[in-house]
């Protein structure tokens, strides 16, 4: 495991539960991800599964509950080019007015590793549908399985 982080933060005009839901329910992480998300995103320890287009195996997660609105998923075996890393997620009330900030990482990663280039416009415009999401309640899932 390396010390590469992919960090980004997006501010949602939307209450923090409303978010948290939205990667706390398989509901909510089928609403802008992919799905359906087998088990549960949302208590500690709990681990769920997510499919993909055109992979092989579902991808594989294990919860970590943090105080208040953070939330971390560790990759487990699959996929092998994220095994290892952790998604972390981190929901506060904006201090300029209302709504809530978001804060991301995906850290873990060794800084040569192939898919940093990949995958850091992609998480941007997956994040964008969770907002897309949280302020408006209409699903659009990023991929379609």
């Amino acid at each position: 495991m390396g010390d590469y982080a992919v960090r980004m933060q997006f501010d949602i005009d939307s209450d923090t539960d409303t978010v948290m839901k939205g990667l706390t329910t398989a509901d909510g992480v089928e609403s802008w991800w992919s799905g359906p998300v087998d088990g549960s995103p949302g208590e500690d320890g709990d681990r769920f599964t997510i499919p993909f287009p055109d992979t092989p195996e579902r991808f594989e997660f294990q919860v970590q509950r943090g105080e208040g609105n953070s939330l971390a998923w560790r990759t487990l075996a699959f996929p092998p080019w994220w095994a290892g890393t952790t998604i972390r997620w981190r929901a506060e009330g904006r201090a300029d007015g209302p709504g809530t900030r978001l804060l991301f990482s995906h850290e873990g990663f060794d800084p040569a590793n192939e898919v940093i280039p990949i995958i850091t416009p992609a998480w941007a415009q997956i994040i964008g549908r969770l907002k897309e999401y949280a302020e408006t309640g209409t699903p659009n899932p990023f991929f379609r399985t």
